[in-house]
């Protein structure tokens, strides 16, 4: 997005001073102004900044909670004790198909849609094992498992590079193969660069 500079009106010593902030600086002093802005209009100002949005965004909340639900369950197939202990999912044979009559089960469910999407991604356009695929995803909901290799899930790690190819190419580019190591945020990412 282009910014008309010349519908900005500052001052020289404005200009002057702005030049010494740094972006992280600049960038709040526009959330200001946003704010500000917003307090005398209905208009909402949307702040994705720095890891601390102002907003969520529900459907893939809704997917990742229902999900829990289904890995939840699968955990306690294994074990349950008194409510409160269950076992850790060790066969991958049939979790697909459970999932799959999970998701029939749930179809009006929120996040259910996004659920049934992803998982036909994967299997369709990749031919992931289904079983494979839906257990990558019962790991990584409950947590009970470090990534092997242990820079991503693998699958993850596909369909990632798909997103990122998308957003940053464009849709359908075949530019090559990008190695990606997930990390919690930039300041992360820095310290793996150097």
């Amino acid at each position: 997005m282009a910014i008309d500079i010349s519908k900005i009106k500052t001052s020289r010593e404005v200009e002057k001073t702005l030049q010494t902030l740094s972006p992280f600086e600049i960038k709040n002093e526009l959330i200001r102004l946003a704010d500000e802005s917003a307090l005398k209009s209905t208009a909402i100002t949307l702040n994705a900044g720095r890891g601390n949005p102002n907003w969520i965004a529900t459907v893939p909340r809704e997917a990742f909670f229902l999900f829990g639900q289904f890995a939840l369950g699968e955990c306690r197939n294994v074990m349950e004790e008194q409510g409160i202990l269950a076992g850790i999912v060790q066969n991958k044979t049939g979790v697909a198909k459970r999932f799959e009559e999970f998701l029939s089960n749930h179809k009006d469910s929120p996040g259910a849609s996004l659920l049934e999407k992803t998982y036909h991604y994967g299997v369709d356009n990749h031919d992931f094992d289904a079983d494979a695929w839906i257990r990558e995803w019962i790991e990584a909901v409950i947590g009970f498992n470090y990534p092997v290799p242990d820079r991503m899930l693998s699958h993850i790690e596909i369909i990632v590079h798909d997103y990122l190819i998308q957003e940053m190419c464009g849709i359908g580019s075949n530019i090559g193969k990008f190695d990606i190591f997930a990390v919690e945020g930039g300041t992360a990412s820095n310290v793996l660069y150097f």
